[in-house]
């Protein structure tokens, strides 16, 4: 009898007292319970461990505490001990959407036929509020952009197995890494339609001030793993429109920003 949970959900968090009750309610309340929650915390001195022993007994919560080299480190410790059938990274400025979520999306993934399983989450902008956003579906633009969101895709601890986990090279596209790889390994996709997940508007990847270094890490990603002649080419070009225009746009933005009460 298979004993394992279907579902594995890895958090990453950093001094996080502000945010950290929202996940660990979210995964809690959940009317499907076959899952296991693993919290990787990066030593926080804010109060977020008194936080996170008082849910340890509640459901099925496993964290430690420590210092790491950044969120793929932590990201790889969690990926040592998920036991889930399909694992999801949500991280500690994160939470599921509703008590169903993940009841939800088990009914599509229950014959565990795709790799990768891709959802919208909902993302909480700071200044213009809620908004939609879904992954974007044309594989092939994957060789420009990442198009998953990471709050929203599940991923069958197989590809793991099959390319490995996170690089801990990269501080802002691992995921994008990580995802290039598992589709040039042949990974199937399916996308659904449902958002299962809030994504919190304080991440790394969506600083401004991070622009160029993410930008830099993405083209890496890009010439580490792409073997075509042709897709390096259109990189190029895309780098040469892409990086002044996002320069640009950030800058209008920053502006726009300052300019609110």
């Amino acid at each position: 009898m298979n004993t394992l949970p279907f579902f594995t959900i890895i958090t990453a968090s950093l001094n996080g007292n502000s945010t950290i009750r929202r996940i660990l309610e979210s995964v809690k309340n959940q009317t499907f319970n076959d899952l296991e929650h693993i919290v990787i915390d990066g030593g926080s001195s804010d109060g977020t461990q008194e936080i996170l022993n008082k849910y340890k007994n509640t459901y099925d919560l496993t964290w430690i505490s420590e210092s790491d080299n950044g969120i793929a480190d932590a990201i790889n410790k969690g990926l040592v001990r998920a036991s889930g059938c399909y694992i999801v990274v949500i991280h500690a400025d994160d939470y599921l959407l509703n008590e169903n979520s993940l009841n939800n999306v088990y009914r599509l993934l229950i014959g565990e036929k795709f790799d990768i399983w891709s959802f919208p989450v909902i993302k909480e902008h700071h200044f213009h509020g809620r908004q939609l956003c879904n992954p974007i579906r044309i594989l092939w633009w994957n060789h420009f952009k990442f198009i998953f969101l990471h709050q929203g895709t599940f991923v069958h601890r197989r590809v793991f197995d099959r390319i490995g986990n996170f690089k801990e090279m990269f501080s802002i596209a691992m995921d994008y890494d990580f995802f290039y790889r598992a589709l040039m390994s042949r990974s199937t996709v399916k996308f659904g339609n449902q958002p299962v997940a809030i994504m919190g508007g304080s991440g790394i990847s969506s600083n401004p001030a991070m622009l160029q270094r993410r930008l830099c890490e993405e083209k890496m990603v890009q010439r580490m793993n792409e073997k075509k002649l042709f897709w390096r080419m259109a990189q190029q070009l895309f780098h040469f429109l892409y990086f002044p225009y996002k320069t640009r746009l950030a800058s209008r933005q920053a502006i726009e920003s300052n300019k609110l009460p």
